[in-house]
């Protein structure tokens, strides 16, 4: 269910840099969260040059995103936050000043993961869950 979006202008980032962020966000998600991997979206939007303005001005904008289930700790997410912040300043360059990083809350019972409304961030629940899904998938 997670969703992160690295938001750029056109051609800010290459195929390579792409890569090595979702690869990093996906580790920072599964260890900072314990979630699967295999249900964490990164994805690249780009505006035109021109397309985003900052007071007024124009803007190159590096924001990233996240939306995730509700429920996490603060600790969680000023971790997720941090080193995200931290990595995509390495890989890219950008002043802090520049960068946007920002983790949304989505209640739960917002979204829907392999045809099922998803589960609360809690071990039982997401236990639940998945055996439901396997269960869903076998029958």
């Amino acid at each position: 269910m997670p969703v992160y979006e690295v938001l750029t202008t056109e051609g800010t980032l290459d195929a390579d840099k792409r890569k090595k962020l979702a690869a990093h966000i996906v580790k920072v998600h599964t260890e900072e969260t314990g979630s699967p991997a295999d249900f964490i979206q990164v994805i690249f939007p780009e505006l035109p040059a021109g397309h985003s303005f900052t007071a007024g001005s124009v803007a190159t904008p590096h924001i990233i995103r996240a939306q995730v289930r509700a429920g996490r700790t603060m600790t969680v997410r000023h971790a997720i936050i941090q080193r995200l912040h931290d990595f995509y300043s390495d890989l890219t360059g950008v002043n802090a000043m520049e960068l946007i990083v920002a983790v949304l809350d989505v209640p739960a019972q917002w979204a829907m993961e392999g045809g099922m409304i998803m589960p609360e961030p809690t071990p039982e629940a997401e236990a639940a869950w998945f055996a439901k899904l396997e269960a869903n998938q076998a029958g």
